[in-house]
């Protein structure tokens, strides 16, 4: 939600509780402020449609991180990622994925961002402060972020039986065929 919306929203919502409750006015309040979160959620759920339509065009398999929503709406940032809608996205790009004939899974989050892409020797827990990946193990230095999405594709490529080579070994990582390579 924009802060311009949550400034709107609150005004709002003052104005519902200055009125009497179940007068005429109060109605009139109410129908404004289910008006603005539904102005909000269709602004939301037509910028999922739009970043899904543009995550498959052009790929052959997406993996996402399976997380536990839940829990992440109970921390520090929980109104923030509600606000995202982490749920809704995940789902509308399985449908997508499905509708353009895109291979579409979940993958195990455990760890994704203390394991090396390059080995997968456990460098240890990061503080959020951290953001660049450095393995002790092999040398190999990239963003932490970027990082914990090489796990994520490694693992996703080696649950759908595709062969992951070790980037230790000399070998090349074996990453999804985009629909243009396919013929």
């Amino acid at each position: 939600m924009s802060p311009w919306d949550l400034r709107k929203l609150k005004l709002l919502q003052q104005r519902v509780t200055r009125k009497p409750k179940g007068s005429n006015n109060w109605h009139k309040a109410q129908r404004k402020v289910a008006k603005l979160h539904e102005y909000v959620a269709n602004c939301r759920k037509d910028w999922h449609r739009k970043l899904s339509h543009q995550l498959c065009d052009g790929v052959g398999m997406i993996f996402v991180e399976d997380l536990n929503l839940v829990g992440l709406c109970r921390g520090m940032l929980g109104k923030h990622c509600l606000d995202a809608g982490f749920g809704q996205f995940f789902n509308i790009l399985e449908v997508t994925c499905f509708k353009h004939g895109v291979f579409f899974q979940k993958i195990d989050p455990r760890k994704t961002s203390q394991i090396c892409p390059n080995c997968q020797h456990e460098t240890g827990k990061k503080t959020l402060a951290q953001r660049i990946h450095n393995c002790d193990n092999c040398g190999y230095t990239t963003d932490r972020d970027i990082a914990a999405s090489q796990v994520v594709l490694i693992r996703g490529l080696a649950a759908v039986g595709h062969t992951v080579k070790m980037l230790s070994e000399g070998k090349n990582v074996g990453f999804p065929m985009t629909k243009e390579s396919h013929g």
